[in-house]
């Protein structure tokens, strides 16, 4: 039998890691996996050019604080994707989806990088040492994977950093799988890395803990851990206030990131602010049933003459995203919905509800030249928390799989590097460099919007949390 990714995972953290072990390809061959184009396009990142953009955004956003956060345990890490529109004024941005603490592609932006968006997690364990709420004055990070994660090189890269800064300060560090986790460790800071299966009947909520088995977990890393814990006390609490639980969650305000409606919801309540960024602001509204979703999108259709885009609950990957052109009749509408679940129901099986979908106007895409032929492409913008800031990090572009041809196919604006079952396309990605600027048609200005747009969109979700996640008035189109 063939061995589990996480046990190679584990037998390499049991060594000495050196900087050598960590090189992409050297990584792979230790985990068995093939990283030679993460290797290609982490090379393409040009930090002299990130650190400009990331400085000059910071000093726009400092004039009016524009990033800056209350509540330091509120974010810790995540990142927000993007597509471009050529308006007669200039570029201008609009959100397609926000993302947690669940980081995908973080080996592939530079090593720089990649520190400044693992003290976002520092923070977080930081605090729970400060902290010291457990008896035994021990903290317990709990890491979630998908299964059988080809990505899992990412983990290695993340916890040997983790391990390197807590041990520089003399703390004692241990790490785990579920097959040889020891409850009575004996270690200062323990971590363990666990699947979302696993995890699913081994997790619980109690006395304010969210507990593995029986341990209380200090820090909680994985936006999938939260999404799968079915308790109705854990439910209301993050609804309700989120900060009277005692485990650090790095996405505590998951709930909104999970939810494209919600995350839009959030532009809008800092739509005064975001306008001097240039956020193009896109029509949408939200459908609870087969029924609404239909009658909403025919009534969308015939009062607005534009084309929408249908984006079920929870998704990724652009599992189950389609959109709906001005001239569908009512029989081509729900032929587009079925093959929505379809699609959804084949990455998420039954255990995810696709229902409640958002419904999006469609926006023109500004397209590239790519490989002789016209693509679109997206920009995801990578953040963490620094002190009580949200900071820009960096990022990357990726370039829809199908040229563009009219807009109706999904191949052609879907961009994820991973979304096509399971296959890791790599090199449809393109780092952030002086000389990309030019393939993009983008300035150093549009990044500096981006970097803030990005930034002042997680302080907005903080900021109205409450009256984003109460929001009910769904009969209407938000515009």
């Amino acid at each position: 039998m063939e061995e589990s990714l996480l046990n190679k995972f584990l037998k390499l953290m049991s060594t000495s890691i050196s900087d050598s072990d960590l090189e992409l390809i050297q990584l792979g061959h230790s985990l068995g996996l093939n990283l030679v184009s993460f290797a290609e396009l982490r090379a393409s990142q040009e930090n002299l050019f990130i650190d400009l953009i990331r400085t000059r955004a910071l000093e726009k956003m400092e004039k009016d604080n524009d990033n800056f956060l209350i509540n330091i345990n509120s974010f810790y890490a995540g990142s927000i994707d993007f597509m471009v529109s050529d308006e007669p004024e200039g570029k201008r941005f609009f959100l397609l989806e926000t993302n947690g603490g669940s980081h995908r592609g973080l080996s592939i932006i530079s090593k720089k990088q990649q520190e400044l968006l693992f003290n976002g997690y520092l923070e977080a364990i930081n605090q729970a040492i400060k902290l010291n709420k457990h008896d035994d004055n021990k903290v317990f990070v709990l890491v979630g994977v998908p299964v059988n994660d080809a990505l899992i090189h990412e983990k290695v890269i993340m916890i040997e950093y983790f391990r390197k800064a807590l041990k520089s300060k003399f703390y004692s560090v241990k790490i785990f799988n579920t097959e040889n986790f020891d409850k009575d460790f004996k270690a200062d800071i323990v971590f363990l890395i666990a699947d979302y299966k696993q995890l699913s009947y081994t997790l619980s909520f109690s006395n304010n803990w969210v507990k593995y088995k029986s341990e209380e977990v200090s820090v909680l890393i994985g936006d999938g851990i939260t999404r799968r814990l079915n308790d109705e006390k854990f439910i209301m609490q993050i609804k309700e206030n989120y900060h009277q639980i005692n485990t650090i969650i790095i996405n505590p305000i998951f709930r909104i990131t999970d939810d494209k409606s919600l995350t839009y919801l959030a532009s809008y309540f800092s739509k005064d602010i975001l306008e001097k960024y240039n956020l193009r602001y896109l029509l949408f509204t939200k459908a609870f049933s087969e029924v609404d979703l239909i009658n909403k999108l025919q009534y969308l259709l015939k009062k607005y003459k534009k084309p929408f885009v249908i984006k079920p609950s929870g998704g990724s990957g652009g599992a189950g995203i389609f959109p709906v052109s001005i001239d569908e009749d009512s029989a081509n509408i729900k032929r587009i919905i079925e093959e929505s679940k379809r699609e959804f129901f084949a990455k998420f099986m039954k255990n995810r509800n696709p229902f409640p979908y958002t419904i999006q106007e469609k926006a023109n895409f500004s397209l590239i030249d790519w490989r002789e032929k016209k693509h679109t492409f997206d920009l995801r913008i990578y953040l963490a928390q620094r002190n009580n800031m949200i900071i820009p990090i960096g990022g990357l572009a990726r370039i829809a799989r199908g040229s563009f041809s009219t807009g109706l196919d999904k191949q052609e604006f879907v961009v994820n590097l991973s979304g096509y079952n399971g296959q890791i396309e790599v090199e449809r990605g393109i780092g952030f460099s002086e000389k990309n600027c030019k393939l993009l048609n983008l300035t150093k200005d549009d990044f500096v919007n981006l970097f803030c747009i990005g930034c002042v969109l997680f302080a907005s979700m903080v900021r109205n949390y409450e009256i984003i996640i109460n929001f009910s008035d769904w009969d209407t189109v938000v515009d």
